[in-house]
């Protein structure tokens, strides 16, 4: 029996579990003028991306493709640079894995303090199961 996806959050980081073997479709969005970055990375080195970028209505700032072998851990970090450019923390919640027919959604959303919408930063992984 395979282990079930799961992600969780401390602070701004985020460590992702996806199941051996199938292709995760990764998405990042922005809802936001600040701008946004997420760091991906794997202990291995196998994923090491980083999504910046700026938008209103859910503009994608990166997105990319991963098979995960076995004990695939990801960790995810999420910060938003303020006024004078420095990057901060933000602040996460997330959800999931939801599972919609053979379609499922793990999704982790940040916040940058500017309000309180939990949308400023909206990372997705889903993928297909057979």
């Amino acid at each position: 029996m395979s282990e079930k996806a799961y992600l969780t959050a401390r602070g701004n980081e985020a460590e992702v579990f996806l199941p051996a073997g199938t292709t995760v479709q990764v998405r990042a969005k922005t809802n936001a003028k600040a701008t946004q970055k997420v760091r991906l990375a794997t202990k291995d080195g196998a994923v090491n991306e980083e999504f910046t970028g700026t938008g209103e209505r859910n503009t994608i700032i990166g997105e990319t493709t991963v098979t995960p072998g076995e004990k695939f851990l990801l960790n995810a970090v999420f910060e938003y640079a303020g006024d004078d450019g420095v990057f901060q923390p933000s602040s996460l919640r997330w959800g999931g894995p939801y599972e919609i027919g053979k379609y499922n959604l793990l999704v982790a959303v940040a916040e940058n303090g500017d309000d309180s919408d939990y949308n400023d930063t909206i990372l997705e992984f889903s993928w297909y199961t057979k």
